[in-house]
């Protein structure tokens, strides 16, 4: 017995939700980060030092903003990125592209301790 076409779209379309709903679950765990760690480095020896300590061996020696390594431990990698490419108001107007933000996340992410 074989189904109608139209219970196929529908098998399909509810498969489809079910691998998205997977892989933003996976996503927002920020266990992954799509970037270059190495770029990353680059960018934030270049923009961030003024303010922040962002290398392990540099640890608590930030004038006034957060270590790298405590943000690296309390901060998930989609926050970091949606942080990167958003406006602020504490600190100097960044705004990252897309693929600096994932860079930048993914050297950030790479300060992590254990």
């Amino acid at each position: 017995m074989s189904l109608p076409r139209w219970a196929y779209l529908v098998l399909a379309i509810v498969l489809a939700g079910v691998l998205l709903f997977f892989v933003r679950m996976h996503m927002a765990s920020g266990q992954d980060a799509r970037g270059n760690a190495e770029a990353g480095r680059l960018s934030v020896q270049a923009w961030c030092t003024e303010c922040h300590s962002v290398q392990l061996e540099t640890a608590g020696t930030g004038k006034f903003a957060p270590d790298f390594t405590v943000i690296a431990q309390r901060r998930p990698a989609r926050w970091l990125e949606r942080f990167l490419r958003s406006k602020h108001t504490l600190m100097p107007d960044f705004v990252f592209n897309r693929r600096e933000a994932d860079d930048i996340v993914a050297y950030i992410l790479s300060l992590k301790r254990g």
